[in-house]
């Protein structure tokens, strides 16, 4: 199964704009002493469309991500790092969204891992907002531990980052931006799907 990035590009463009303007006018809205919007707010509509989609994200600690992980067997898992205030994780977030819809889901397990400040109830809410936004209907988790914490456990140095899981379980590759002169892109993550969907299960164990 192959998947034509170029062909969705002009889709995922308008996407990366409309979220980022839902996120702008919600910031204005927020930050206005003006009161209550005509037609309601931006916060309000999302938060509606949040309660229809059934989209939610889940706040795990550490031995809660363990359970939880503990049947990452039998899949291949992309898993997303990403937090709000990361303008690189949200610019590209709607990519993977857009993967997750195209693999089967039986085949292909997406998991998002948002960092966001999580003693901070707006944080969770604005992640939950753009969660909504762009339809991310997968696993969708906040950590419940310090951000430094967070990249200790993983093992990271920077986000946006994309880990692949094997069939196995085992770490496939790890995509970064760490590297300024080396940034990963949505056909790097594309190209290690493709390539553990057509190995042999044999390599895997």
């Amino acid at each position: 199964m192959t998947f034509d990035l170029a062909s969705t590009h002009k889709d995922l463009l308008r996407l990366s704009t409309l979220v980022l303007s839902v996120f702008l006018i919600s910031a204005c809205s927020e930050s206005s002493d003006s009161g209550t919007a005509i037609g309601g707010s931006a916060e309000g509509i999302i938060a509606e469309a949040a309660k229809e989609s059934g989209i939610d994200l889940i706040p795990l600690d550490f031995l809660d991500w363990d359970l939880q992980m503990s049947n990452i067997g039998g899949q291949i898992v992309v898993m997303d790092f990403w937090a709000t205030w990361c303008i690189p994780c949200i610019e590209r977030f709607p990519a993977m969204v857009e993967l997750s819809n195209h693999y089967p889901r039986d085949k292909v397990r997406f998991v998002s891992v948002n960092i966001d400040d999580f003693t901070n109830e707006d944080a969770y809410i604005s992640a939950l907002d753009f969660l909504t936004v762009v339809g991310a209907d997968f696993e969708n988790y906040q950590l419940q531990q310090d951000m430094f914490d967070v990249f200790n456990f993983f093992g990271l140095q920077s986000i946006p980052a994309v880990t692949i899981y094997n069939t196995s379980g085992s770490e496939h590759v790890r995509l970064t931006g760490t590297d300024p002169r080396d940034q990963f892109t949505e056909e790097d993550i594309i190209a290690a799907i493709e390539d553990l969907l057509a190995a042999p299960l044999t390599s895997e164990i």
